[in-house]
């Protein structure tokens, strides 16, 4: 076996650009079932549900977001005063 392992070579795999980490989060039960059913009824994991809020809650704090800057339209048509 040893002559075979001498005999190949080794591949890179490609270096992910932002790889994903774990981490560990503590939440009372009853809010972890809740986080699960509406994950559930997502049809996603519950990590992937939780993610995905925190993603969106950055991006409504960043000031040139997509969020952000509809808001600012929203405002200037909406509250424009004639």
């Amino acid at each position: 076996m040893p002559e075979v392992m001498e005999s190949g070579h080794w591949e890179d795999e490609p270096v992910e650009p932002d790889p994903m980490i774990t981490t560990s989060l503590r939440l009372p039960k009853s809010l972890l079932d809740q986080v699960r059913e509406r994950a559930a009824a997502e049809d996603v994991k519950p990590t992937a549900w939780i993610r995905g809020l925190i993603e969106s809650a950055l991006e409504r704090s960043e000031p040139n977001g997509v969020e952000a800057r509809l808001r600012r339209l929203e405002d200037a048509v909406f509250n424009e005063t004639a």
